[in-house]
């Protein structure tokens, strides 16, 4: 995982500042606010994740760099395209009832990430934009909202750490498709970088 995202340490440092997020449902939104808004999501992204959080709380300087770290290694590993997206859930040692609610949370979160940065609902997506893949993305989330598990024995234990980990790289390849076939959106909506003068 990316030295800069971390669930553990994100976790404490919005605890710590006083902010009511859960990191698995922030970094969902981050990751689709991302696809359309691209690297100019951090500001509406930063008052999301420290929504309840005290401004004189000290705590909350931590919890902003933390955060920019964050969304800086996400939009990096987007933009060039890389396929070692890492979405930050808890732990592989963490109960699989743990790992599964915050898959489902972090689905959640991209779902709204997209609507909040104007995502058009995937009928439009389809018939205006093309953005068939984009679409089908978002309708499977709303499914995988509501996941959990249940592996009370042995037996179903295995299966089910095996259809967890399946749900992990399918959501991460999702990202990585969804931010490709929305990059027309994107250019269109997202303010160009500024020009270094030479």
């Amino acid at each position: 995982m990316n030295s800069a995202m971390n669930y553990e340490d994100l976790a404490h440092a919005l605890s710590r500042a006083g902010a009511e997020g859960e990191v698995a449902e922030l970094h969902g939104s981050l990751c689709g606010r991302l696809c359309l808004r691209g690297e100019s999501a951090l500001a509406a992204w930063l008052e999301e994740a420290l929504a309840g959080a005290d401004p004189a709380n000290a705590a909350r300087t931590e919890a902003v760099r933390e955060l920019a770290g964050v969304h800086q290694a996400t939009w990096s590993t987007l933009a060039e395209g890389e396929m070692g997206l890492d979405l930050l859930l808890p732990a592989d040692s963490a109960p699989l009832e743990v790992r599964a609610r915050a898959l489902g949370l972090w689905s959640q979160g991209f779902l709204h990430g997209l609507a909040s940065s104007g995502v058009p609902a995937p009928a439009q997506l389809r018939d205006a934009h093309g953005a068939v893949h984009v679409a089908e993305f978002m309708e499977d989330l709303v499914e995988i909202s509501r996941a959990g598990f249940e592996a009370d024995d042995d037996e179903a234990h295995e299966p089910a750490e095996a259809a967890y980990a399946e749900l992990v790289e399918f959501l991460r390849a999702g990202v990585l498709i969804s931010f490709e076939e929305l990059a027309t959106l994107r250019a269109a909506v997202a303010p160009a970088p500024p020009v270094t003068p030479s």
